[in-house]
């Protein structure tokens, strides 16, 4: 059965309405394939030690920084899409703003 690459679109319009409003944050975004379809990457600053990324799938978002990686899934807490994909993105302006950006 072939299947297509995931997302969070959620998470996603947040993530894309944040980084218009600061294009001083050098991001991209990358689409992951593998054996079940893939899922959606977004890197700020790629390559750097102060790289901070987001894995998105429609049911789980992970958001880390070197090394560290925080797992957000619904499974059972009874949050909609657009409650999950603020908790994951106030993790990844966390990280951001750690890191001094």
């Amino acid at each position: 059965m072939l299947r297509t690459l995931d997302t969070n679109r959620e998470f996603e319009a947040i993530a894309r309405a944040f980084l218009s409003k600061h294009p001083e944050i050098r991001h991209e975004w990358r689409q992951i394939r593998d054996a079940w379809g893939g899922r959606t990457d977004l890197v700020c600053y790629p390559g750097e030690p102060r790289e901070v990324f987001a894995s998105l799938t429609e049911t789980q978002i992970t958001v880390g920084s070197g090394g560290d990686e925080t797992d957000f899934e619904d499974f059972g807490r009874g949050l909609s899409p657009a409650q999950l994909a603020a908790e994951a993105f106030a993790r990844l302006e966390h990280l951001l703003a750690k890191i001094g950006t």
